[in-house]
């Protein structure tokens, strides 16, 4: 040990910068009894007693039990200045006033002063040899105390100083460091003094702060001026560790040397340690670091006997394992040279020489220097922020060290290069990759990968760029749904990986894994692998990272379906997720150390062994910096260090290294708990005959078998890590799991022989492979002994003896009583009989009449039923039933249809009555049909005017639409009966039919005659419309329309005057748009109707609000030079929209947010004619909220209006039907009228100079169109191509005026 010590003067000096240990720090909030700390010593049964100012605290791992004067007996004084174990097991601890000692088998303290001293206070204390005690007090000088004779002996030193500040045993003497700053050699032997000078060492203001004596036999000096040894042979101070000049000047208060290492506590500056390979390292606090140093002003240092240092301080206590090569954790600090500027972590990489780690953050990028340990900071800052402000703009999305001066770092806003010139002069410097106008759809980037050494390739939000460094070239991969399987696949692409065969990888989204593939051309193109069809089938879920195996099979991580292992040679998955062990199935980063596949997840970090399957988890408890880690956030070291960056900084560890504790862990029993309280040996009703630690077994009396026990483990340094689980051999139940839980209690356990087992384990190790055992013992009550129950039986037997000797003497008597009563019974009952037989013939005459009567009744109320059903509605006739009468209700929207026989008049004169009635009761019973089929309800006949309502007498909000249908289906009826007529040159009837929506009142008045009916202006304005419709038409009124206009196709009629002089929009009713109804015919409605219904009455989107308001502003604004890009263009790319959505499927809010975005996708043109798709969309913002639309329908709009921009170019389904409904007219019948308008706008507007210029211009732009839709594809392509001739044809002609 002397040659480590010799050696270490001679390794160059190195300060470290983030404490290579993880402290676990206990003050006052966690239980104990005041904050400073003087003193610690550990009991046989690894307890830990902490010396305080205000009493003692024993800590057993998990809670602090404190003891004082005032509570315990025994302890003169709580404060405790020091404290040393006796060679018997007993504890002494130094007081202000007198020695206190703790007798571990009474569990009892005694304290002891010399006799007539009643101040003796006690400054340290130290175990001499044999039985002897030496004690150094501040007033009284040097005593001595033996243990078994319980007396003081003063020690004469030759010296008259009493204030005497430490006293040491070594080697039969005594070290004395006195008050005046004196040390002495006293040797015990010889009575021989010797001071020690520490005037020649050349300090003036010299003090000496502990005498310590280290594990290698040398006693120490901790000074104000570092550290020095005591030579004992030649009786002087020599400097120590001299090539260190930090600890020279350091104030040291104690001094330990554990497993090779030096550990120094400091007055100010924390925790000093020389490592093995002699480097110096300093520990320190940091109230943002979790697992950091408590407080920079410690005490004290002790070693348990696991090896693990506690550390006293004026805040608490601290303790570690010096040996921990765990998780190391980096993140926001007060020191920014030892800490990350903010929380989050997003990215690493180094540099080639490993010197250099550099880590992205909120902010920007920092810079470790792995020599130093120390952090550089270069931050992006905003730009516009006001003066003196200094706020982060972007987020680091990844990185790529180039050198270690020369990053490329992806923003959430792009590409910069940062130039590092020193710690504190940097640049960052936008790389367009993209049109800066297009950076929107491009801008995030999310990974940097390098082909070459000029060429890196950029995963973006939009697309993946292939992007060369020197000439500043970009080319983009994206996907191409018409050679889906040749580009990229959809989505965004926030994966790239290089894998050992140097193979680049993509993930996107929404499409699985790509390739990047090289053609024998030399390009390169991007395009899925074939095994995505198999990854589907596995997962739902988009991949969120890739990783490679040494076969070249890939692990897929996911977001919420855990990991998948991919085989590329045999197209096989497996699957590892949170049935399988993983804590988590979302899956941030994936690294492979070669043996272990490294996680990091939405809940701590796994390890997943691919031999065996086996998957162990780690968590904040088990040095983690947070559970929640962040994606991208990985990085494997050259040097072979993992790195995980989470929402609260990183954790870096090497995998080789990793001792998360796995010890077997002793398990020791410390306090037994009985009727409510903790008992000791010698307690009144204590079965203990010595402390429950030694303790083998017990035996409880039945009435008292309810105790609890407490137990620790003899590691105290990992509290959170400990678990325990317990079995109770004897009492038929399994082991029971009860993690972190300190204590067991048992309740009224039946009387037998039991064996407590008690096993422990540290984190994901074994459990004890001896297990604490403790043999219990319940007595039986008295009445469970065998004499109590022989008793019982003999005095039983007795009882039933006598009982069944005279029941047997009663029943002989009850038995002739019994004979006598049943002869004169049988009498009496065939009497009874004869009547009974005559009365039952009479009640069944009686029976029969009352049936017939029944059924009699039955009949007629089934006969008034029915016609109650037929003459009112059914729920009308439930109300009539169960109150009696009806009343008449206020209906707020009824759809109320009159229809009307035309010339009805003069066919009653020429047709006779009877065959007119019968004409008629057909025709209305058809009507009936038709009504009830779409839930209409009839009022009543008048003759030839036929009138139903819907909406009555239950309120519906669909009637308006119901009635249409059935108007269309009642006239359609009289089409074909028209046609038939006129087929057999017979007379035909034409009707007219009129609607009308609004409130009314329907009900029952009166009591005779019941007739239900309604009354209103709804009823007068639908007679109206019925009036003034056309013969063969279904005419409806203005406020109908506006409740079916999504469903049907309507002409407007004009407007009419009704009663009062009012006037009232009219329209007629065509058909149901083809797209809603069934085989296109537009009489009966299809799924994709009652959906779009649905869609209106459900979503907040108030589109037709919407498209009124900006109709009226284009009407308003547009020039009326736009021959084209009129008010009818933008009414027929809406039309057009919605036929092609509905075609293609999309029935839900999508068809509202196309319909909007057609009706504002030419409204910039009310300001300016060119480049005003950027305007339409400024418009939708600003309108748009006040109609129901969110953020992001809002956003979906502006898309779909920027993709009006010719050349076409859509990414998904919404902005293909957009595209094909802006240029719906290239393949219509109307595409010459529709292009004549264009060509005299664009004439107008000097855009083109001749007609023979324009159709040159449709000859190219028609070649290179295209639709994307299949619904265009069928209807228009075909049509297009002719149109196409025709121009052509006019070219070749040349017959131009101009």
């Amino acid at each position: 040990m002397k040659k480590l010590v010799f050696l270490i003067a001679f390794i160059p000096f190195f300060i470290g910068a983030q404490s290579v240990y993880r402290f676990n720090n206990y003050t006052i909030n966690n239980g104990l009894s005041q904050s400073s700390v003087n003193t610690i010593i550990q009991d046989e049964n690894s307890s830990l007693w902490i010396g305080t100012q205000d009493g003692l605290n024993r800590f057993d791992g998990s809670k602090f039990e404190i003891f004082n004067s005032d509570e315990n007996e025994g302890i003169e004084n709580p404060y405790i200045t020091s404290s040393a174990k006796a060679r018997d097991g007993s504890l002494c601890f130094g007081t202000r006033n007198g020695l206190t000692i703790y007798d571990l088998d009474k569990e009892s303290f005694q304290t002891f002063a010399p006799e007539g001293n009643q101040n003796l206070d006690i400054s340290s204390v130290c175990v001499g040899e044999g039985e002897d005690i030496w004690i150094s007090t501040i007033n009284q000088g040097v005593f001595k105390f033996n243990l078994r004779e319980k007396n003081f002996e003063k020690l004469n030193w030759g010296n008259s100083a009493k204030d005497i500040i430490t006293l040491n045993y070594f080697q039969k003497s005594l070290i004395i460091h006195t008050g005046s700053q004196e040390l002495y050699v006293h040797n015990l032997e010889d009575n021989n003094l010797k001071r020690i000078r520490t005037d020649v060492l050349g300090f003036d203001d010299f003090s000496i702060l502990n005498v310590c004596i280290a594990s290698d036999e040398n006693v120490y000096i901790g000074s104000n001026y570092g550290v020095f040894q005591l030579d004992i042979k030649s009786k002087c101070l020599l400097r120590k560790f001299q090539n260190y000049p930090v600890l020279g000047t350091a104030k040291i208060k104690d001094i330990c040397l554990s497993q090779g290492q030096w550990f120094f506590a400091s007055s100010g500056n924390g925790l000093y340690t020389i490592d093995e390979k002699g480097e110096l390292i300093n520990s320190t606090q940091d109230m943002f670091q979790k697992s950091a140093l408590m407080y920079n002003d410690l005490n004290f240092l002790f070693e348990d006997r696991n090896q693990k240092l506690w550390i006293g301080s004026e805040r608490g206590i601290s303790s570690f394992d010096p040996k921990y090569s765990g998780f190391i954790g980096v993140g926001p600090g007060a020191n920014p040279n030892k800490s990350l500027p903010s929380p989050n972590v997003w990215a690493f990489s180094e540099d080639a020489s490993a010197k250099y780690l550099f880590v992205g953050t909120d902010l920007g990028i920092s810079r470790l220097d792995r020599t130093t340990g120390l952090f550089n900071h270069f931050n992006r800052w905003n730009k516009e922020a006001k003066a003196g402000e200094k706020e982060g703009r972007f987020n680091v999305l990844s990185s790529y060290c180039i050198d270690s001066m020369t990053l490329l770092v992806g923003f959430e806003d792009g590409l910069f290069k940062l130039d590092i010139k020193d710690k504190t002069h940097f640049s960052y410097t936008r790389l367009n990759y993209v049109n800066p106008i297009l950076l929107t759809k491009y801008n995030r980037l999310y990974g940097i990968e390098s082909l070459n050494q000029d060429e890196y390739l950029l995963a973006t939000k939009g697309a993946v760029f292939l992007y060369n460094l020197r000439t500043g070239d970009s080319k983009r991969f994206e996907h191409n749904i018409n050679r889906p399987n040749e580009s990229l696949s959809p989505g965004v692409c926030r994966v790239i990986y290089k894998d050992r065969k140097d193979r680049i990888w993509f993930a996107t989204s929404a499409g699985g894994i790509n390739l990047l593939v090289k053609s024998a051309s030399g390009n390169y193109k991007i395009q899925p692998h074939p095994i995505n069809a198999e990854i589907q089938k596995s997962c739902k879920d988009y991949a969120t990272v890739l990783c490679d195996d040494a076969a070249g099979n890939l692990y897929l991580g996911t977001y919420g379906s855990g990991m998948l292992y991919v085989n590329l040679q045999t197209s096989e998955i497996q699957k590892v997720n949170k049935k399988s062990g993983l804590p988590n199935n979302i899956i941030y980063g994936i690294l492979n150390d070669g043996n272990r596949i490294w996680v990091s997840t939405n809940k701590g970090i796994a390890s997943y062994n691919p031999k065996s399957k086996e998957i162990s988890s780690y968590l904040e408890v088990h040095g983690l910096v947070s559970n929640e880690f962040n994606s991208n956030a990985f990085f494997s070291s050259s040097n072979g260090e993992l790195y995980f960056g989470s929402i609260y900084g990183y954790n870096v560890f090497r995998p080789d290294a990793l001792n998360i504790a796995d010890t077997d862990q002793e398990v020791i029993i410390t306090k037994f708990k009985l009727n409510g309280a903790w008992l000791k040996p010698g307690d009144k009703g204590s079965p203990l005959k010595m402390p429950i630690a030694k303790t083998k077994a017990i035996e409880l009396p039945y009435t008292n078998r309810s105790f609890t026990i407490r137990f620790q483990t003899s590691d105290l340094s990992n509290p959170e890590l400990t678990q325990f689980k317990y079995e109770l051999v004897g009492s038929g139940s399994n082991e029971r799991y009860i993690e972190n839980n300190h204590e067991i209690t048992f309740n009224s356990l039946s009387p037998g022989q039991y064996t407590l087992k008690i096993y422990a384990k540290l984190g994901e190790g074994q459990w004890s492979s001896r297990p604490k055992t403790l043999e219990v013992s319940i007595l039986p009550p008295y009445w469970g002994t065998w004499w109590f129950w022989t008793i019982m039986a003999l005095i039983i037997s007795i009882f039933v003896f006598l009982f069944f000797k005279r029941r047997i003497e009663s029943e002989r008597r009850e038995q002739v009583k019994l004979e006598i009563k049943v002869t004169e019974r049988t009498r009496e009952i065939s009497n009874q009989k004869t009547r009974i037989e005559e009365q039952s013939k009479q009640l069944e005459l009686e029976k029969n009449n009352v049936v017939r009567q029944q059924e009699l009744l039955q009949q007629e109320k089934d006969n008034a039923e029915r016609w109650l059903a037929n003459a009112l509605p059914e729920e009308v006739v439930r109300e009539l039933k169960v109150k009696g009468k009806v009343d008449a209700n206020a209906f707020d929207r009824v759809s109320v249809m009159f229809t009307d026989v035309v010339g009805f008049t003069n066919i009653s004169k020429r047709m006779r009555p009877s065959r007119l009635v019968k004409r008629l009761d057909v025709l209305f019973r058809r009507f009936d049909e038709i009504i009830q089929n779409n839930d209409l309800e009839k009022i009543k006949t008048i003759g030839d005017a036929y009138m139903c309502a819907g909406g009555i007498p239950i309120e519906n909000s669909i009637n308006p639409m119901n009635a249409c249908i059935a108007a269309l289906q009642i006239q359609d009826y009289m089409s074909k009966l028209k046609f038939d007529a006129i087929a057999n040159h017979s007379d035909y009837w034409e009707l007219r039919l009129g609607i009308h929506t609004g409130p009314l009142v329907a009900g029952i008045i009166g009591d005779l005659k019941l007739a239900y009916d309604i009354w209103g202006p709804t009823v007068n304005q639908a007679q109206q419309m019925e009036k003034y419709g056309a013969s063969g038409e279904v005419t409806i009124s203005g406020t109908t329309f506006t409740f079916i206009e999504p469903y049907f196709e309507c002409v407007h009629k004009g407007k009419v005057t009704i009663k009062g002089g009012l006037e009232v929009d009219m329209y007629s009713v065509l058909k149901i748009k083809p797209e809603l109804s069934e085989k296109g015919e537009g009489l009966f409605p299809n799924e994709k109707f009652s959906e779009i219904v649905q869609l209106h009455h459900f979503s907040s989107i108030k589109y037709y609000k919407t498209e009124h308001f900006v109709l009226d502003y284009l009407k308003k604004g547009l020039s009326e030079k736009l021959l084209y890009h009129s008010v009818h263009h933008s009414i027929d790319v809406v039309q057009a929209v919605e036929s092609i959505a509905l075609s293609e499927g999309v029935t839900d809010e999508g068809l509202f947010l196309l319909k909007t975005a057609a009706i504002l996708h030419d409204a910039g043109f009310v300001k300016q004619y060119e480049n005003n798709e950027s305007i339409g969309a400024e418009m939708a913002a600003e309108w748009l909220p006040n109609y129901g639309y969110t953020e992001q329908h809002i956003k979906t709009i502006v898309e779909l209006i920027h993709v009006t921009e010719i050349p076409h170019r859509p990414i998904n389904k919404l902005q293909e039907i957009i595209c094909d409904a802006d240029l719906d007219y290239l393949g219509r019948d109307d595409f010459e009228e529709i292009s004549n308008r264009l060509r005299l706008e664009l004439r107008g507007m000097k855009k083109i100079e001749s007609d023979r210029e324009w159709d040159k211009i449709q000859v190219s732009f028609l070649k290179k169109h295209k639709y994307f839709t299949k619904t265009s594809i069928k209807s228009r392509r075909k049509k297009k191509k002719e149109n196409l001739k025709v121009v052509q044809k006019r070219l070749e002609k040349n017959e131009y005026a101009d």
